[in-house]
């Protein structure tokens, strides 16, 4: 690397400034059927009373032997979808947890009409795609209409990360311009062919579906695969990144910024965490829910101290960490017991997740250095670090530590992380101030409540937390 490398006082210097202001069933079936259906009843009264967007919208289309018919509202519930097509149908649903929407698309084949988690055989043709997606491009067309005075306000992006994949969405809702940019190939491997089906779905077919639907919905379309190995990921994240870019563009509208919302949890959100070993002594409080005005952070390394200081301001939440360790020997347990602990201790202060808008994407700069964060409260933890860091300490923190941080923190928190360097500072604690800042403002992003869920959990499965 050409980079400059870091002098220990010059890094520590860095890091210690930014740390320094915060030094200081067993219920029968019936029971769970009705608190489903009252949950449901208020999630649709919530969306409803915040929604520009109150007219439900129909589409159609006929092509050949395929009749797709959709709806969409942007205050129902989830309808029917079936499409023949069951992992088609899948990503469809992904509108229903992400998006928010009340979402129905029902297939007839050659006048056979498709039934739900049932695969209508094989092979899937494109006009099964095509049809789907034009119906359901001119119901959200539709559904959209009541917000057209918008214009060029109406746009979002949206970066979803699904484990080692990720993609972004960029979505103009009255563009008119189609599908500008899709590049999803190769579902798979860079470098390889990629797969050509999961399982009956071919793979091919997703361009044809989304070019269809950005068509006939009059919005202006890109969606990339920014990661991504696992085709069943690349296509899922690229639904589901759309979904949220669909409702964040929707909610510029309707002014409401959910990622910055001030909804209290009906949950407690607080924990605490204590680990003892022959190496460390880590005590570790944590109050998602708290103004954020005050931290006490003393591991006895400046520059971590200054990272989880960062993390913690940037995430607006009350943040306590009292470690000692075997600093004669080096820094590597410490880091390691401090960073563990501190995921433990949001993972168990997350709790069930319901509420929690779950997903977001924050990038932050220190100096010249820009870092993109982009997270998932999944419950399924993977780390994508994209930090480049040619040194041997940051300040006084050995180099390798920086990750090991941000890995610790991921694994225990049962999260979903990807850390993407847009550009380099001047030196690598810039870098790795700007990553931590960036996971900070995220992490805000992700357990921020949106009171459209009234407490509902933003997944297709029910729940986070298995």
């Amino acid at each position: 690397s050409t980079e400059t490398m870091l002098t220990t006082s010059a890094s520590s210097s860095t890091l210690a400034r930014a740390q320094a202001p915060w030094a200081t069933q067993t219920r029968g079936w019936a029971t769970a059927r009705a608190s489903r259906a009252r949950r449901a009843s208020r999630v649709v009264v919530a969306r409803a009373q915040m929604s520009t967007f109150r007219v439900a919208g129909e589409g159609a289309c006929e092509l050949g032997g395929i009749d797709a018919r959709a709806t969409c509202d942007a205050n129902g519930a989830r309808g029917t979808i079936a499409t023949g097509q069951p992992f088609l149908d899948h990503m469809i649903d992904q509108l229903t947890a992400h998006a928010q929407l009340g979402v129905s698309v029902r297939v007839t084949r050659d006048g056979a009409a498709c039934a739900e988690c049932a695969d209508a055989g094989t092979p899937h043709g494109a006009d099964v795609f095509e049809a789907s997606g034009r119906a359901l491009g001119k119901a959200m067309k539709a559904m959209l209409s009541a917000g057209a005075g918008a214009g060029t306000k109406a746009r979002a992006r949206f970066a979803s990360p699904l484990d080692e994949a990720y993609a972004t969405c960029d979505v103009e809702l009255y563009g008119g311009q189609g599908l500008d940019t899709f590049s999803l190939a190769p579902y798979g491997r860079p470098g390889t062919a990629g797969r050509s089906h999961i399982g009956t779905y071919p793979t091919a077919h997703t361009e044809v579906f989304w070019r269809a639907l950005a068509e006939e919905s009059g919005v202006s379309l890109r969606l990339v695969k920014e990661r991504g190995d696992n085709a069943h990921h690349i296509v899922e994240s690229t639904f589901k990144a759309f979904a949220r870019g669909l409702r964040a563009a929707m909610d510029t509208v309707d002014g409401i910024d959910v990622y910055d919302s001030t909804t209290k949890s009906d949950e407690v959100r607080h924990s605490a965490i204590k680990r003892s070993t022959k190496e460390t002594s880590i005590d570790v409080k944590l109050d998602l829910d708290a103004d954020g005005a005050n931290a006490s952070i003393s591991t006895g390394i400046v520059a971590l101290d200054g990272l989880f200081s960062a993390i913690q301001r940037e995430a607006n939440i009350g943040l306590d960490i009292a470690a000692s360790g075997d600093l004669w020997i080096d820094d590597h347990h410490t880091a390691e017991d401090v960073s563990i602990a501190v995921g433990q201790a949001l993972n168990k202060a997350l709790g069930t997740k319901k509420g929690c808008n779950r997903m977001g994407s924050a990038t932050s700069t220190e100096g010249a250095a820009t870092v993109e964060c982009v997270m998932d409260l999944s419950n399924r933890p993977y780390l994508g670090y994209g930090l480049e860091l040619d040194c041997d300490k940051v300040g006084d923190l050995s180099v390798e530590m920086v990750e090991h941080m941000f890995m610790s923190l991921t694994f225990n928190g049962q999260m979903t992380v990807h850390l993407v360097e847009h550009s380099r500072g001047s030196d690598e604690a810039e870098v790795a101030m700007a990553a931590a800042k960036a996971f900070g403002k995220c992490l805000r992003q992700c357990a921020a409540i949106d009171p459209r869920r009234a407490g509902a959990v933003a997944s297709s499965k029910g729940t986070l937390s298995v």
